[in-house]
């Protein structure tokens, strides 16, 4: 049997239905029903990648919160977290939801239960301790209830439809409990905001990120990007075309961004810069940039040194 191509992709998510069945498959498979909690035992931030950097450099625990609701989908497209008020209206009582961002993805209990568990030792690790009042989850225990309440410390109630950690509503201003480096967690941020797209924004948003993301490192296809996205290349295709464009438009714009930011800002041989935007060398480059820009790759780049050698005499004349 051939490997499947997300295996292999840095970039490549699996949809969460099917990350729901593998795991319902182990659990059986392994006779262990409280397999979600233990894996969320041995799991920390660090699986979050670059997003564990912007959260764990935020000022307070709300704030990092905030921060991991905004960028989730980048490890994840099928989960939400926000903050809520608490379910039992308790003064001083917050809440933390975990729940899925289609309501006609089901809930897989093992899921809920590695998700909510995996942000509780988060909330360990960011405020260095905190007092949780109470879990909601929206199925049956899946196991003894005392597993639940040995791993959470704290009471847990079954079939609320809900899926949620009660805190006191101080714990959102309590500060990180290591030190945080806001310029970090400002770079991060920039990262994240330019490499990655929420895909409940439009899909020609959501293809162009994901070019961005290829060009230069794996082949810009219809079909490596469609399974980025989740969908048929076909799907893709005609939500496209209901959009006004098509896949190799958006491939051509993203090709001509990215040629005239390595021409005009960095120095890089022009070979290398078409191997960079996956034209087939000098020539293919040559071509395309007439094609854009009415100039050849040479007459682009010196007008932009020009044009900053100018902005500089500029300056220098009025200071």
């Amino acid at each position: 049997m051939s490997r499947p191509p997300i295996w292999d992709s840095e970039h490549g998510l699996l949809p969460t239905v099917t990350a729901g069945r593998i795991l319902r498959s182990a659990t059986k498979r392994l006779d262990c029903p409280d397999l979600g909690l233990r894996l969320a035992a041995y799991q920390n931030m660090s699986m979050l990648g670059p997003l564990a950097l912007a959260v764990g450099n935020c000022d307070t625990v709300g704030e990092g919160l905030d921060c991991a609701s905004r960028f989730l989908y980048v490890h994840n497209q099928g989960i939400r977290l926000s903050r809520t008020q608490d379910p039992e209206r308790y003064a001083g009582v917050g809440a933390v939801e975990y729940r899925m961002l289609h309501p006609d993805i089901p809930y897989e209990p093992q899921t809920i239960d590695a998700g909510l568990g995996l942000l509780h030792r988060n909330l360990i690790t960011m405020s260095g301790g905190y007092e949780l009042l109470g879990v909601h989850l929206p199925h049956p225990p899946l196991t003894d209830e005392s597993v639940y309440t040995g791993f959470f410390g704290a009471p847990v109630r079954f079939d609320t439809g809900r899926a949620l950690l009660r805190v006191p509503t101080r714990l959102f201003a309590q500060p990180m409990s290591t030190p945080v480096n806001p310029e970090l967690r400002r770079m991060v941020v920039e990262y994240l905001e330019a490499h990655y797209t929420d895909p409940r924004e439009g899909v020609v948003t959501a293809v162009r990120s994901a070019v961005n993301r290829a060009l230069g490192t794996v082949p810009a296809r219809v079909d490596l990007i469609a399974e980025w996205l989740h969908l048929h290349p076909r799907t893709l295709q005609r939500r496209l075309a209901r959009e006004g464009t098509s896949f190799q438009v958006i491939v051509d714009d993203v090709r001509k961004n990215a040629a005239h930011r390595l021409l005009t800002g960095t120095d890089l041989p022009f070979s290398e810069i078409a191997s960079l935007v996956e034209l087939a060398g000098q020539a293919a480059l040559t071509r395309a940039v007439r094609r854009w820009f009415g100039r050849t790759p040479t007459q682009v780049r010196r007008d932009a040194m020009e044009a900053r050698e100018a902005s500089t005499a500029s300056r220098v004349a009025q200071g």
